[in-house]
């Protein structure tokens, strides 16, 4: 049976990440992909919800040194923010509802309910960090939109993970190319997808609904992380940093170790030992 264990039990000095969370509302019953570090207390949270109950919820349910705020982050111009059926779904984009109407078990999430006037913020305006360890978007489109607001506090970034829609299910909304040439642009390597969102195509009534073999791949969650030719340039408090990121939230367990023999050869060798230990043992 193989047992878990977090980075922080092998380096337990190692100051709490910070973490930015915009779109931080998840999927009812599910947990932030960082929750374990919250609960260890190795972790503190910035997060951005538009909808106003959902940043109350999470404002009690995680509470202070954790901020969430009720402002849409985007370029910091005024726009438009359309409501949908599905809070979760609501958008800087109209919902395309004309290629959405192909796709079955889809119209009734993103079905248009209002649309109104709203002033965007940019994250360099409203995080008062100087650098993040780990940047979480799902803002259903507009992900582009908070990159290109955070010129400040994007290249001081160690880890971005992104929704992207391989598809346009919202009118004119930048897709997962765009999403990855910006980040790229900006030193950053694409890493894994998280899962892929799929919905079957409506068949006209034939077998509607037994359909179980999809191929359509409308979106997912894309990491990336910095450039492997650039990361002797981090620090190694960062570096470590970024092998807890690695570990606790993706188990990426040879990046981890590939990191953890930059320290090593740095002179502290103690990280990669005491890991390779604890990988060992949580495997016997």
């Amino acid at each position: 049976m193989t047992k878990t264990f977090s980075f922080y039990d092998i380096v337990p000095d190692l100051p709490p990440l910070k973490i930015v969370d915009v779109g931080a509302l998840p999927i009812q019953g599910a947990p932030e992909p960082y929750e374990k570090l919250l609960t260890r207390g190795n972790a503190t949270v910035i997060g951005f919800e538009a909808d106003a109950a959902g940043c109350r919820a999470l404002t009690e349910k995680h509470g202070p040194p954790h901020r969430f705020l009720p402002f849409i982050i985007g370029d910091g111009t005024n726009a438009v923010f359309h409501r949908n059926k599905e809070v979760m779904t609501s958008s800087l984009f109209k919902p395309n509802m004309n290629l959405i109407s192909y796709f079955a078990g889809l119209e009734h999430l993103v079905a248009p309910e209002s649309s109104q006037p709203v002033q965007t913020y940019t994250l360099d305006e409203v995080v008062d960090w100087d650098e993040l360890d780990f940047l979480q978007m799902d803002v259903q489109g507009g992900e582009l939109s908070v990159l290109e607001g955070c010129g400040r506090l994007l290249p001081n970034t160690l880890v971005v993970q992104a929704e992207v829609e391989f598809v346009e299910i919202y009118n004119d909304q930048p897709l997962f190319a765009d999403i990855d040439q910006h980040l790229r642009k900006a030193g950053f390597q694409f890493h894994t997808f998280l899962g892929f969102g799929q919905r079957p195509y409506k068949t006209g009534g034939a077998i509607e609904g037994s359909i179980t073999q999809t191929r359509q791949v409308l979106w997912s969650d894309a990491v990336y992380v910095p450039d492997a030719t650039t990361l002797s340039d981090q620090s190694t408090e960062r570096l470590l940093k970024l092998a807890a990121i690695l570990h606790d939230i993706y188990t990426s367990v040879d990046l981890v170790l590939h990191v953890l023999a930059i320290v090593a050869d740095r002179g502290s060798p103690d990280p990669q030992e005491r890991f390779v230990k604890a990988l060992i043992a949580s495997q016997s």
